[in-house]
């Protein structure tokens, strides 16, 4: 009996020890609990979001090139990693050809829930698809110049591929990459002719095709669940116009949570930077090293220096002397242009965003500042020159942005100050100002600005100028902003407009704002019908070479809009030139006219 009470005193014993430590654990665990916090409500906020996966999974790929080497395809994203869904980690993002109809692998891209910064990096920068052949280490044959002219094609191929499967580097370790890759691979080809007595060339990837995919979509208050079609359009200029073929490729996306719970988001805004006129001759000559930068910069100095107060906002780069009439109207995504385009003369389709650029209306409906002459009618777009980009940055603007932005506005308290600089944004050349005070009016959402470049060292000693420059006006460049609602008027949510299949692809541009005109002749309202008849055709032609469209039937929805749109026109256009002809002012005269013509 003593053993057995001993024995159950000390059990009870230990027992209460472990007890006590637990309790006492548990009694610092509530003590820490009830202490109330004091935390603002944007860092709770802050606190409670997590991260959301959206999966990327291939579900087809159809009308692949023939081609006798493997073929591989490459995603990337410059701002966000992507994971292969596997038991070891790795950042290799390729999917190889006897994959492609295995629906694997997945993918998974990590997304922050309500954070307005990822908002706008995915609306800024898309998912890039890209489709290469491997061409493996083979016996060189026939003479050595040809296959050293085609490896150097497609060195820039090999560069690039090489940034893409490295995602997790910054842009500026992106820029050093490419120009060590560079030199690298040359290193490697010499070393590949020389070495072996010359008989092999390396093992290397050709770009074949690219296509890419908006992000934007993914932000909405559902779970997003899509399959999602991307055509790539080829890249190689070799082959022949038949032997070039748009692969089709389907991608099945979804994420268990919603990437948006408690947010909104009410506007977007479309900054396109076009073309620079009145360019000096020096600058045609280094127009690959030149970039220009978008601030805000304050309208009043600070009072502690006295300094203006400068907010980056966004770069563009990438500028082509060309003829003016024969750029490509196509504008396109900033980002993936400089990311993986070194050249720009092709392949506007791989980054285009659903927006153009109207020549025969390139020089109206533009706002300068006044006593400003650029000398327009001087201009001759088919056989002056200007330095193109025609490129687009787009951000998404949440409730209170847009109230701060309209009061920036109206106050007249910021400007966007307009830098072109050389290789570097500390190295700037010309500057310029736009003042934003037009979207303080209400129902305006769109405007095209001219903005005058001055030089930021003007030379001491005035130079011999030819008098062809003497003649040409000052250098300015016309900068299109957009918002898709006017920032001082109540905004709806836009969410809701992915949730919408119909509704999903007008996020994609910036409708412009029809502006109040004044009265016109009948033959100005006939020119801007012909123009639309030519769009449309344009537009038709454009769809049917980049879909590539063999039978009509492959795109009847296509084609009935389109022929409806058509018919639309043509009777606007018999309509107008009659009433040209025999003037009507209603109605009955008209069809009284018609019948007497008839007649």
């Amino acid at each position: 009996m003593d053993r057995k009470v001993r024995n159950t005193v000390r059990r009870t014993g230990r027992l209460t020890k472990r007890r006590r430590s637990a309790g006492g654990n548990e009694v610092i665990r509530n003590k820490v609990a009830q202490v109330p916090t004091v935390v603002p409500p944007l860092e709770q906020s802050k606190g409670l979001q997590q991260r959301v996966f959206l999966y990327i999974q291939l579900n087809e790929m159809t009308k692949l090139p023939e081609t006798g080497n493997p073929l591989e395809l490459h995603l990337y994203h410059p701002k966000n990693t992507l994971q292969k869904m596997q038991e070891r980690y790795t950042t290799d993002t390729i999917i190889y050809q006897h994959e492609f109809n295995l629906k694997k692998p997945v993918f998974a891209m990590g997304v922050m829930q309500d954070d307005i910064e990822d908002m706008n990096t995915f609306s800024d920068q898309p998912l890039l698809i890209s489709l290469y052949q491997r061409i493996p280490r083979r016996r060189k044959g026939g003479s050595g110049k040809g296959k050293s002219r085609k490896q150097g094609r497609t060195s820039s191929s090999w560069e690039i591929s090489q940034i893409i499967t490295d995602a997790s580097e910054s842009k500026e370790n992106v820029l050093k990459e490419r120009s060590s890759k560079r030199s690298s691979e040359r290193d490697g080809e010499e070393a590949g002719e020389e070495g072996e007595g010359g008989t092999f060339s390396e093992e290397r990837l050709e770009l074949l095709s690219r296509g890419h995919c908006d992000l934007l979509q993914l932000f909405q208050r559902r779970r997003f669940i899509s399959d999602i079609t991307i055509y790539l359009y080829p890249e190689y200029r070799s082959k022949k116009i038949n032997d070039k073929i748009t692969t089709c490729s389907v991608w099945h996306m979804y994420s268990i949570l919603p990437i948006l719970k408690n947010f909104n988001f009410t506007n977007l805004a479309f900054l396109t930077l076009e073309s620079i006129y009145n360019v000096p001759e020096n600058l045609h000559l280094k127009s690959a090293e030149l970039g220009l930068s978008v601030s805000f910069r304050s309208t009043k100095p600070e009072e502690s220096n006295g300094a203006f107060r400068v907010i980056p906002l966004c770069t563009y780069s990438g500028f082509i002397s060309q003829i003016i009439s024969d750029q490509n109207t196509i504008i396109v995504w900033e980002n993936i242009k400089r990311d993986l385009h070194l050249n720009m003369n092709f392949s506007f389709n791989q980054m285009e965003t659903n927006s153009r650029v109207k020549l025969p209306k390139l020089f109206r409906m533009l706002l300068w500042e006044q006593d400003v002459d650029f000398q327009i009618h001087k201009i001759d777009p088919v056989s002056d020159l200007a330095l193109i980009n025609n490129s687009l940055h787009r951000f998404v603007l949440n409730e209170e942005m847009r109230k701060i932005l309209e009061q920036a506005v109206v106050h007249n308290d910021y400007e966007l100050l307009l830098q072109l600089y050389q290789e570097t944004p500390t190295n700037v050349l010309y500057e310029g100002v736009l003042n934003p005070s037009i979207f303080g009016y209400p129902g305006v959402n769109y405007c095209r600005f001219a903005c005058r470049l001055n030089p930021v060292f003007k030379p001491s000693i005035k130079l011999s100028l030819p008098r062809d420059t003497l003649v040409m006006g000052p250098m300015f460049c016309t900068f299109k902003i957009c918002f898709f609602q006017p920032i001082c008027e109540r905004n709806e949510p836009l969410d809701q407009y992915n949730e919408s299949l119909l509704k999903r692809a007008k996020l994609r541009r910036c409708f412009d704002m029809e502006f109040l005109k004044e009265d016109e002749t009948d033959g100005d309202v006939l020119l801007e019908l012909y123009r639309a008849f030519d769009d449309l055709i344009t537009d038709t032609i454009e769809f049917i070479i980049k879909r590539d469209v063999q039978d009509i039937n492959d795109r009847k929805e296509f084609f009935c809009c389109q022929l409806s749109n058509i018919c639309n026109l043509v009777l606007k256009i018999c309509g107008c030139d009659f009433n040209i002809r025999m003037p009507t002012k209603t109605n009955i005269e008209f069809r009284v006219g018609n019948a007497d013509a008839h007649v």
